[in-house]
């Protein structure tokens, strides 16, 4: 390996230290599937105290009339805080694998558009994330404009950054890497459906607010039934991006995030007075798995 590339290696963000603490190095594989199972509770916690309190309908609610009234959009808004902040940790751990294989392949098959493209799927899934964290703490009857910007970016966002990160496993699978073509159409149809679910609800939501506008009658009567559609896609819609982060589960299983290291500088070569984190990434082939 030559120097360029050790130090590619080397130079990962400070905030994967977080990671590296958290998740025990050796664990990564239990990122995606806390991810999942957390936000999923969030919603489900949310919906339990919004309907036990009576402040939403118990039969399919949108997700975000779930948090409208106190307590549940505070418990909803700290609870989906740090859902995303999840979610951004996958989006980082996948984007340093991916350019760790990039690193590996680089020289044999793998050009620098594949290099630029993780980039880009960093971007969208972080906003994504961030999208995320915005809808919980915009609530749609009172800072609606907010909320569906963070809809947009949650959803919308997150769709691409699937069809990106499904592209990447398309080269990753060529490269022969074990399990790769099964996660690629895993992905594959993930993001297909992903679309769909996405394209019902936008179409949908929009009749239902049209209809709604017009006074052709209410989500009780006339309407149910696109009101039904738009809200159950909704639920569906937010599963199959948590399900698009498990696939994440087998590939981390290969890696592990060294630990961290703090090197102080010597001030009396009077160098900046600074302190640096650093944290490795390695992934592990099959036969040198821990």
């Amino acid at each position: 390996m030559s120097k360029n590339e050790y130090g590619m290696r080397k130079q990962v963000p400070s905030v994967m230290s977080l990671a590296c603490l958290v998740f025990l190095r050796k664990r990564l594989y239990l990122l995606p599937i806390l991810t999942a199972v957390f936000i999923l509770l969030s919603f489900f916690v949310s919906y339990g105290i919004s309907v036990s309190l009576g402040h939403t309908e118990p039969d399919f609610p949108y997700i975000s009339h779930t948090a409208v009234e106190e307590p549940e959009r505070c418990v909803f808004g700290q609870l989906i805080n740090l859902g995303a902040l999840l979610l951004g940790m996958n989006i980082l751990v996948r984007y340093l694998y991916v350019k760790e294989v990039y690193i590996r392949e680089r020289t044999i098959v793998v050009s620098n558009n594949w290099h630029r493209g993780n980039i880009a799927a960093l971007v969208f899934g972080v906003l994504s994330a961030f999208g995320l964290s915005m809808v919980a703490n915009f609530q749609t009857g009172s800072q609606r404009v907010p909320h569906y910007i963070g809809a947009f970016l949650a959803f919308g966002l997150g769709m691409v950054y699937a069809w990106i990160q499904t592209t990447l496993s398309w080269k990753i699978q060529t490269l022969r890497r074990p399990g790769s073509q099964k996660l690629f159409w895993a992905r594959v149809l993930n993001s297909i459906v992903m679309s769909i679910l996405l394209s019902i609800f936008i179409a949908s939501k929009s009749v239902y607010k049209y209809q709604q506008y017009k006074n052709m009658g209410t989500k009780w009567d006339k309407l149910r039934t696109v009101y039904l559609t738009s809200t159950i896609s909704e639920w569906l819609l937010a599963s199959s991006v948590l399900t698009y982060i498990l696939t994440y589960t087998m590939e981390f299983m290969d890696i592990r995030l060294e630990n961290p290291r703090v090197i102080l500088r010597d001030r009396s070569r009077h160098s900046e007075n600074a302190i640096l984190g650093s944290t490795v990434l390695a992934v592990q082939t099959p036969t040198s798995r821990v």
